[in-house]
C-alpha cells in the first residue's frame, strides 16, 4: 500500500519545494519554481460507457501533466506543479 499524501493547496508549492521528503532544508534552492525546466506528460483518463455490456465503447481522454525540474546545488528532484502552473499559463504554453 502506497504511503500517505499529505494535501496543501497549491499556492505553497513554492514554500513547500525549499524542504526534502526528509524534512531538511534544501541548501540551494529557494522555491524559484519558473527557473526549473518545465517538461509535460500526458496520460489518459478511460471510461468505459456501459460496463455491464459486452460492445460498449471505451472512451479515453488525454490528460496532461506539468513537471517542473530544479537544481539543488549537484542534485535535482522533480516536482508536479500541475495545479501551480493554472490554466492560463497550459494556454499560453500552447499557444491556444
Amino acid at each position: 500500500m502506497a504511503p500517505s499524501v499529505e494535501l496543501f493547496p497549491a499556492s505553497e508549492l513554492p514554500f513547500r519545494t525549499q524542504v526534502t521528503l526528509k524534512d531538511r532544508a534544501r541548501k540551494h534552492f529557494h522555491g524559484d519554481l519558473k527557473a526549473c525546466e518545465l517538461f509535460a506528460l500526458w496520460q489518459y483518463e478511460c471510461e468505459v460507457d456501459r460496463p455491464a455490456t459486452r460492445e460498449s465503447v471505451t472512451r479515453c481522454f488525454p490528460v496532461e501533466r506539468l513537471f517542473r525540474r530544479c537544481k539543488d546545488g549537484q542534485k535535482t528532484f522533480t516536482v508536479e506543479t500541475t495545479s501551480w502552473e493554472g490554466e492560463g499559463e497550459r494556454k499560453n504554453r500552447n499557444g491556444v
